[in-house]
């Protein structure tokens, strides 16, 4: 059966880290085990709305098998991808295998791209840990040649609004009328 994957990759810069990767897809689609859907840019942060559609189609098509997802820096792509995929659509056949591309200058940001892959609570994304462009082409493989895994619809968690006394009384274990009539600060913990 050929696997129906999609590339998501949050900035064009990221592009040339997926040279292996992409053309070892290349190669797997005329071998005719691998169709790639599209290699698709749109950064999570910047064109949040054009993500969240992309992700809809991918899912209301109903035949795709992963999401290789990556970006660098505080890499919010993935999560997001997952949790949308998740919590909203109620998908779970796609798949999303996250990668994290990297600073040649910072450090600091390819730790972080990896943590805010790897850290996310509840998340269903697969991460090798897949790093820079030999994690890009790994992660191509892993799409194609692995056995994906069973994806799990878990109860998200209920979105609850209060007013700043609410929120206050909650905190502290006491009625918002108390607050109401407490002195701003003196309740602070030390």
């Amino acid at each position: 059966m050929k696997r129906k994957i999609a590339v998501l990759i949050g900035s064009d810069s990221d592009l040339p880290q997926c040279e292996h990767g992409l053309n070892y897809l290349r190669q797997k689609e005329l071998e005719g085990v691998a169709e790639v859907l599209g290699v698709y840019t749109a950064s999570i942060h910047r064109n949040t709305g054009d993500v969240l559609r992309f992700l809809q189609v991918l899912s209301e098509r109903g035949d795709v098998d992963a999401i290789i997802a990556g970006a660098g820096w505080a890499n919010h792509l993935t999560g997001t991808a997952d949790a949308f995929l998740r919590y909203t659509l109620k998908d779970q056949r796609i798949v999303v295998i996250g990668v994290a591309f990297l600073d040649g200058d910072k450090v600091m940001h390819n730790t972080a791209a990896m943590l805010s892959i790897s850290e996310v609570p509840g998340t269903q994304v697969v991460f090798g840990p897949y790093n820079g462009s030999s994690g890009f082409l790994n992660a191509c493989m892993f799409a194609v040649e692995e056995e994906l895994p069973k994806i799990t619809l878990k109860e998200g968690r209920l979105a609850v609004t209060r007013t700043l006394n609410e929120a206050l009384a909650e905190i502290y274990g006491v009625s918002p009328k108390f607050i109401e009539n407490t002195e701003p600060g003196a309740l602070i913990r030390q």
